[in-house]
């Protein structure tokens, strides 16, 4: 882990394209701006974990494993035709 330390306004760049910058600190908070292409998915970390877990859930359940199996062999036949 990189650990840098930067003040109001500061920003860093990440791969040439994606800037960090601190926009306000207020005691144990702090505000940043991320600016990114669009093509780049930008989640907070305990938004992602929620989900990954919710797909794990429905992907173990036996219903649902049978539906999205369904679903994914029409799919491929839509792209092989």
């Amino acid at each position: 882990m990189l650990i840098l330390t930067r003040k109001p306004e500061q920003s860093i760049i990440i791969d040439n394209d994606i800037r960090v910058t601190v926009l306000a600190v207020d005691g144990d908070r702090v505000k940043i701006g991320i600016h990114a292409p669009a093509n780049v998915a930008i989640v907070r970390e305990e938004v992602q974990r929620a989900v990954g877990g919710e797909n794990r859930r429905a992907l173990t359940s036996a219903r649902n494993r049978t539906a999205l199996e369904s679903a994914l062999q029409q799919l491929r036949k839509k792209e092989d035709a």
